[in-house]
């Protein structure tokens, strides 16, 4: 049986979540009230069922930096999720410190960004790889194209505007983010991820290019009238997860004058998207997608939830 455990700073704390993980079986909560000692005894009686940890970011990484690993001393192939409120998201660097690939942020007001606890629990459970569907209406139509060229670029594009087509303020910004994220998407995948064996690209930013013979791109996407899912699929796999979080994390840190610190396209579709999910096989398939609200209410400013999955199972487009 998989369970898992819930740690919280405090009962103040674990009041805050109760509504979160209603209804879900086999988590435990524990609080660092007492000390944390006490606290991993809870977490140890757990044995090798336990397979996920999720931590509030009132407990990580401070009072408690060293948390993380003690729990996998617990169990080394621990899946570790930090959620955190909106109000007080945390900076990435720790995360990366600590090889914590999984970051939900929730709204301090429930709204359109609202994260489905339940549903990631159950993918970091299953080890399985984000489904564009799932944040999808029942029966919302999907589309995908397989690239044969870089000139299709442009066309994928447009039938991803002609899909969002609609009146009005809102509309409009959606069909702009959504032909920005295509954009960074297609670019990334065309020419960041072929590489050679040495780890060098192939090809040059902007080239016309035809796909390789066995090179796989896929560009897939739905809109259910409220909101747009998307995803790009490589069969080049150049990505590791921790790589994603170091980019991701060095251009949080650095000022857009301090020259390109690499990884900057996907940097621009974690702060476009309301939620961001990375699955990687190195050496084999890279996806990189998430989804988007018409009524989104966060700022490109504003931190976002990140997920990267390493090694799963490949969903269907």
């Amino acid at each position: 049986m998989q369970k898992i455990a819930v740690l919280y700073l405090d009962e103040t704390d674990r009041k805050g979540w109760d509504d979160a993980f209603l209804g879900m079986p086999h988590v435990m909560t524990v609080t660092a009230e007492n000390g944390l000692t006490r606290a991993l005894e809870s977490v140890r009686a757990m044995g090798e069922d336990l397979r996920v940890a999720v931590i509030s970011s009132r407990l990580y990484p401070y009072p408690h930096p060293g948390l993380v690993g003690l729990l996998r001393e617990l169990n080394p192939d621990l899946e570790v999720l930090l959620i955190s409120r909106e109000a007080c998201a945390p900076a990435l660097k720790p995360l990366l410190e600590d090889h914590i690939r999984h970051l939900c942020i929730m709204p301090t007001q429930a709204g359109v960004n609202e994260e489905r606890l339940p549903a990631v629990i159950d993918m970091l459970l299953k080890q399985r790889g984000w489904d564009i569907s799932c944040c999808l209406k029942e029966g919302t139509v999907l589309h995908s194209y397989r690239l044969s060229s870089s000139e299709e670029k442009e066309d994928l594009i447009a039938k991803l505007e002609e899909l969002l087509d609609g009146e009005g303020e809102e509309m409009e910004l959606l069909r702009q983010k959504g032909a920005l994220l295509a954009d960074e998407l297609l670019e990334n995948a065309m020419y960041d991820a072929p590489r050679s064996g040495r780890g060098d690209r192939l090809f040059s930013k902007g080239e016309r290019r035809s796909m390789l013979p066995r090179e796989d791109i896929v560009f897939s996407f739905g809109f259910d009238g409220e909101t747009l899912s998307l995803a790009l699929t490589d069969n080049w796999g150049s990505l590791n997860p921790d790589e994603v979080l170091e980019y991701l994390t060095r251009n949080e840190e650095e000022s857009l004058d301090c020259g390109d610190p690499g990884g900057r396209g996907l940097f621009i579709v974690w702060r476009f998207l309301d939620r961001f999910h990375v699955a990687v096989t190195p050496g084999h398939s890279t996806r990189v997608g998430g989804h988007l609200h018409l009524r989104s209410t966060l700022p490109p400013e504003a931190p976002r939830g990140v997920h990267i999955i390493n090694g799963c199972e490949e969903v269907a487009a």
